[in-house]
């Protein structure tokens, strides 16, 4: 019997991949001043170049030990059990994103959606990009997509698209998570995470 083959992801990914995952323009919601918070931003590649397009604090976030290109401000916690980023950056990230990172290896998806958008500002905008299969069918997305509106105070949108990955010979159906506005919840982590 044949092993399947597990889908694997470009350790680096430029700013380009980014740009082209998650349909942003890093050059418009980073201005001056803006925080943008990469959850597994391996050496921070990406990050390291939007240096040249705009002068935002750049946090970059990851589970493992590794060195991080100059100035960007390294975190080492895996996301959701550490609460370090959470205690440090709670409703302080303008932009996060979480490109095939926390979201798409933790064994609890929602949880860590959950602790990523409680990092948003008022006006801040996250974009998490993970294989569709993470969150099941549409009717869970429906449920999401009310918790977050009912319980946090934020909308969430799905879009699916394809990609590929270094071993997939076939598209992957992909899904982009984008998540608006800071929690509005009173709710600490721990009990959000009971009521999703």
């Amino acid at each position: 019997m044949a092993i399947p083959k597990i889908p694997t992801w470009p350790r680096e990914r430029d700013l380009a991949t980014y740009v082209k995952y998650t349909c942003i323009h890093f050059d418009l919601e980073l201005s001056h001043g803006k925080t943008w918070i990469d959850i597994g931003c391996r050496t921070g590649k990406a990050m390291s170049e939007t240096k040249r397009l705009c002068k935002a604090r750049l946090i970059g976030v990851n589970a493992h030990q590794i060195k991080v290109l100059a100035g960007i401000e390294s975190v080492f916690a895996e996301i959701p059990q550490d609460r370090s980023v959470y205690k440090n950056f709670r409703k302080q990230a303008d932009f996060l994103t979480d490109v095939y990172g926390a979201f798409t290896y933790d064994n609890d998806p929602l949880a860590v959606l959950i602790y990523e958008a409680s990092l948003l500002q008022v006006d801040g905008k996250a974009v998490i990009i993970s294989l569709e299969a993470k969150l099941g069918n549409r009717g869970n997305r429906q449920d999401i997509q009310y918790f977050f509106e009912t319980v946090m105070g934020q909308n969430v949108k799905f879009k699916r698209f394809r990609t590929y990955s270094d071993n997939s010979e076939t598209p992957l159906n992909s899904l982009r998570l984008t998540i608006t506005g800071g929690c509005h919840s009173k709710y600490s982590l721990e009990t959000l995470f009971l009521k999703a």
